[in-house]
């Protein structure tokens, strides 16, 4: 079974499992999968100068790219734990980079992006809640750049790091009326030992169907600077999310 097959699997049964927790643990559950449709922009550094290949969401959309996610968060009083996971798989392009010494430059971007928080509720009310956050991000991530022959002949070559960086942020829950609700969540990060930077912002609305499901869509930036294999990357997601929820 391949890794895009094996983590829709886990998106299917994820309410599955957040029922089972819920029932055994006494805390209260959320499963949210969505899909992300983002454009990306990449800069990466070469020896011929940086080269800033890009898609924008119609690419996204129009190619076999895609991009999978999905969120669980166990909740017990102030204390919840929020576990977040992306898989993208992307590519994006540049015509006649570095002043033409290439006819073109493309990317393909393979990423696993795994978030966790301890999230500390500081402040509830019948309209609004707003939590803590602090944790860490996890990544792996794999490019293949291609610069197509040019004024110089073509090159290729690949780059691929894991790494880990601790990560701090916030998240604000409004209740607009009994039916539509709306969240903000914002994080930043990074480490020596890590990226030389890293944020993301979420921002969506939500319907409540019934007691336990709920759909929402918004709007998601995740930005990552790091020296890979000694260059300089950096990669930005950002786009439109659509997915449910369910409380356990």
């Amino acid at each position: 079974m391949t890794w895009t097959r094996r983590l829709i699997a886990a998106l299917m049964i994820a309410p599955l499992a957040g029922a089972a927790v819920a029932q055994d643990t006494g805390w209260e559950v959320t499963v949210s999968p969505y899909v992300w449709a983002p454009g990306i922009s990449t800069s990466i550094e070469t020896r011929f100068g940086t080269i800033e290949p890009e898609a924008d969401i119609g690419d996204v959309l129009s190619a076999a790219d895609f991009v999978l996610m999905s969120m669980i968060e166990a909740r017990r009083g102030r204390w919840g734990l929020i576990g977040d996971l992306v898989y993208a798989d992307l590519s994006e392009s540049q015509d006649a980079p570095l002043g033409g010494l290439f006819s073109r430059a493309s990317a393909d971007a393979e990423m696993w992006i795994a978030s966790g928080y301890a999230a500390y509720r500081v402040h509830e009310d019948a309209r609004m809640s707003a939590d803590l956050l602090g944790g860490f991000r996890a990544v792996r991530a794999d490019l293949d750049v291609a610069l197509a022959p040019g004024a110089l002949p073509g090159r290729r070559f690949d780059l691929g790091e894991s790494w880990i960086d601790p990560v701090v942020g916030g998240r604000v829950q409004f209740a607009l009326d009994e039916r539509w609700s709306a969240m903000a969540m914002a994080d930043i990060g990074g480490s020596g030992g890590g990226s030389d930077g890293t944020w993301q912002a979420v921002a969506t609305v939500g319907y409540q169907i019934n007691d336990r499901w709920s759909v929402h869509g918004g709007w998601r930036q995740l930005s990552i600077e790091k020296d890979m294999d000694g260059r300089d990357v950096d990669i930005d997601l950002s786009g439109p999310v659509l997915g449910v929820k369910a409380r356990f």
